[in-house]
């Protein structure tokens, strides 16, 4: 029986004419296409209903059987398949034998894999040596490698036979392909590497781990692949590699998932990656140019990870020139948004980048030199995505002993001009609309954080001191009624907090309760806590000082039902601040005491 005979087309009759569609139709040719058709269609519908019988009498004794005695199901239902029943049989089998799964992966068909890939980099190898002036000769070579690698993609859904790749010596031979001559096989090595060091490997959609044994090849693979100098073939592949070209622009691309997986894998590798190669240069020289592209973003998000967690790191960037290259990126959007949401991510990771480093003393200063102040104070102007992070970038600025000259330069670049309006509230409802990453508690926690350390940093013989003061006294005392106002709102969130976690220590034991303590903590902190810490002693420091704002921060707790106590008493609670809070309360009770000794307790 020939199965090709039985469910062979009918050829067209002779005489039709067949309409051909040319490769490129153009717009005419396409509506009339769409025209003729309907036409066709029309014609057949009229020439049915023609056909059909006009009454009911005509269809009596008969029934859908009688018509169409072979296309229907045992409830009766017409589906017009057209099949006889030998061609339904075989239908039947066919769906009967499907098209098997293929076999789960074992040490013996990786082993087999294996092989095959060693066989092909061995011929391509040989032959580009043999026909070293003759490509034609070890084209096809080629070809067979670049589809080995391909088949070697498989391996990420077995992440627990990863060591039989370190066995079987194979990472060694692999890691030889990023050095290929051919760039486009030294792609596919990356790409291949990228997926297998994937921190999704080895995971279900509704898992968060992977299994021990999964966590055990995964380990092998990386270290074994460091071991083999992947960090330094990497690196040496950004240099050659031109993202002019597309398959070159990829390669860097998932060359970069691979730094990211490794980061991901091995948080510890940072400095190893940052100060052993010259990953740090390129990343640099990367971000440079204007524009949005994945590459530029991808390296953004590379050199922000790689800044979180360490000094050495951050020192050598800023010795590199990384805050004045960061600044630069930034200016472009000092009064522009990001064009859509991966150029926001980056322009995000350039700030966070930042952050970072100005944590240090030494980017205080080069922040300073670079006119990282004026910079953010005309982007605290706008209503953009910059308004909302430069606040956060001056908090870092501007914060500890050190951050003294930025709060100068804060201060005669007209940045209390600037801030008091933001202190205010005024167009934070707008910010909002514009965008969904403002939060407004964030926002008032870093600004609270900016006068603070405004306060901190000036001593009472200091004019920048007098001028911040002469501020909360303007407009019949308007900024003191915000900071009482920010007392109640954060003092009451925390309150309602408190009563959640005294109602879930009642199901505790007592060892249970000292071991959720911190996360009892840290969950008041996420309610405003630490912004409502900031504000009370924003609150004694200018009571302290200035009695026009002692008798009106007295008058405004009276009518909210309470008194000063109640400021120390959060205060109270944060053992971190136990030096400002005895200077503050100290002034408010005996009334002078010198900064600068005050200072010295800090």
């Amino acid at each position: 029986m020939n199965i090709d005979e039985m469910f062979k087309i009918p050829a067209i009759p002779a005489g039709r004419n067949k309409r051909k569609m040319p490769e490129t139709p153009d717009v005419d040719f396409l509506d009339k296409y769409r025209e003729a058709d309907n036409d066709q269609q029309e014609h057949k519908r009229r020439n049915t209903d023609s056909a059909e019988p006009n009454d009911e009498e005509d269809m009596q004794g008969y029934s859908v059987q009688d018509y169409f005695p072979d296309e229907q199901d045992e409830e009766g239902r017409f589906f017009g398949g057209g099949l006889t029943d030998e061609q339904s049989r075989l239908l039947d089998l066919v769906d009967e034998y499907d098209v098997e799964e293929p076999d789960a992966l074992t040490a013996t068909t990786v082993k087999k894999m294996i092989l095959k890939l060693e066989k092909a980099i061995n011929k391509n190898q040989e032959l580009r040596v043999r026909y070293a002036d003759q490509p034609e000769k070890f084209m096809e070579s080629e070809a067979d490698l670049d589809e080995e690698i391909k088949n070697m993609l498989t391996l990420t859904q077995a992440p627990h036979l990863y060591p039989e790749l370190v066995n079987l010596g194979t990472v060694a031979s692999l890691l030889s392909l990023l050095s290929h001559d051919n760039t486009d096989i030294a792609i596919d090595a990356i790409e291949l590497i990228n997926e297998l060091t994937d921190e999704d490997v080895g995971t279900a959609e509704d898992e968060l781990e992977r299994s021990e044994e999964a966590e055990q090849g995964m380990k092998a693979l990386v270290d074994a692949l460091l071991e083999n100098e992947l960090l330094e073939l990497l690196v040496q592949n950004l240099g050659r590699l031109d993202e002019s070209e597309e398959s070159d622009r990829q390669g860097v691309f998932k060359l970069l998932g691979i730094m990211e997986n490794l980061l991901s894998l091995e948080p510890e590798l940072a400095e190893r990656i940052a100060l052993k190669t010259e990953l740090l240069p390129w990343l640099l020289k990367r971000i440079q140019p204007k524009g949005y592209d994945s590459n530029r973003g991808y390296a953004s998000e590379i050199l922000s990870i790689l800044l979180q967690d360490s000094r050495d790191i951050r020192l050598k960037v800023n010795e590199q020139g990384g805050v004045d290259i960061l600044l630069r990126a930034l200016s472009a959007y000092r009064k522009k948004d990001p064009a859509d949401e991966d150029e926001v991510e980056m322009v995000e990771n350039f700030f966070n980048a930042l952050c970072s480093m100005l944590n240090e003393i030494e980017v205080k200063q080069s922040f300073l030199e670079g006119e990282g102040v004026e910079l953010m104070l005309i982007m605290m102007k706008e209503r953009t995505l910059g308004r909302i992070r430069s606040v956060k970038v001056l908090n870092y600025a501007m914060t500890g002993e050190h951050g003294r000259s930025n709060c100068e330069r804060f201060v005669e670049a007209s940045g209390l001009k600037v801030l008091f309006p933001l202190f205010m509230g005024k167009g934070s409802k707008k910010l909002k609309k514009a965008h969904k990453t403002f939060k407004e508690s964030e926002d008032e926690e870093h600004i609270m954080c900016i006068i603070l350390s405004l306060l901190r940093n000036f001593s009472q013989r200091d004019v920048q001191r007098l001028r911040l003061i002469r501020k909360f006294t303007e407009d019949d005392y308007e900024k003191v009624d915000r900071l009482l106002e920010m007392k109640e709102h954060y003092e009451s969130a925390d309150k309602r907090v408190q009563a959640e976690i005294e109602e879930q220590k009642k199901g505790l034991d007592e060892d249970e309760v000292q071991e959720y303590e911190d996360d009892f903590y840290l969950r008041r902190l996420d309610a405003g806590l630490f912004t409502l810490q900031r504000v009370c002693l924003v609150i004694a420091a200018l009571s302290a000082e200035d009695n026009g704002i002692k008798q009106r921060t007295l008058m405004l707790l009276k009518r909210q039902g309470s008194d000063i106590s109640s400021v120390f008493a959060i205060l109270g609670e944060e053992v971190a601040l136990m030096a400002d809070f005895k200077y503050l309360r100290s002034m408010a009770q005996g009334g002078a005491v010198a900064t600068d000794e005050a200072r010295a307790a800090q």
